[in-house]
Formats: C-alpha cells, sequence, structure tokens
C-alpha cells in the first residue's frame, strides 16, 4: 500500500485542482446568463409590427430595441 502513495497524492491534488476549475467555469457561465436575463427584460426582443410604417393600418406598433439590446449584449462577456 506504500507505493500507491505518491500516486494517490498526485490523483487527489489533480482532483482538486479540476474541481476548482469546474466550479468556476459554473459561477462564471451563471453570471453570463444573468447578465443575458438582465439584457431580455430590459430590452425584450419584441419583433416590430409590420404596420409600422402605414399611416392607415390599425394593429399595435411595438418599440424595437434593437441598438440597445445589441450594446448591452457585447457588455456582457464571458471571464
Amino acid at each position: 500500500m506504500r507505493q500507491w502513495g505518491p500516486v494517490a497524492g498526485v490523483v487527489a491534488l489533480v482532483s482538486l485542482l479540476l474541481m476548482g476549475i469546474g466550479l468556476f467555469w459554473l459561477a462564471d457561465e451563471a453570471h453570463y446568463r444573468g447578465c443575458i436575463a438582465r439584457v431580455n427584460a430590459t430590452y425584450p426582443a419584441v419583433p416590430v409590427s409590420a404596420f409600422a410604417g402605414s399611416k392607415t393600418a390599425t394593429g399595435p406598433v411595438k418599440v424595437s430595441f434593437v441598438n440597445e439590446r445589441t450594446k448591452a449584449l457585447k457588455d456582457c462577456s464571458h471571464f
């Protein structure tokens, strides 16, 4: 059993290192998804009504936040 001591130590060290990297990765992904969710809540991806250019057509005209949404999404990043 003594011969496996150093190997077990290396395996344990590598396992701890990989778990730390995995936890960091999960935290980073949660941060990124939270940023995307905030952007979606602030600037919803609403389709623009087909009647937006017509002055005689009736129906709801929805506001499009394309520029604001694009800028806010560029601010979201990993790491």
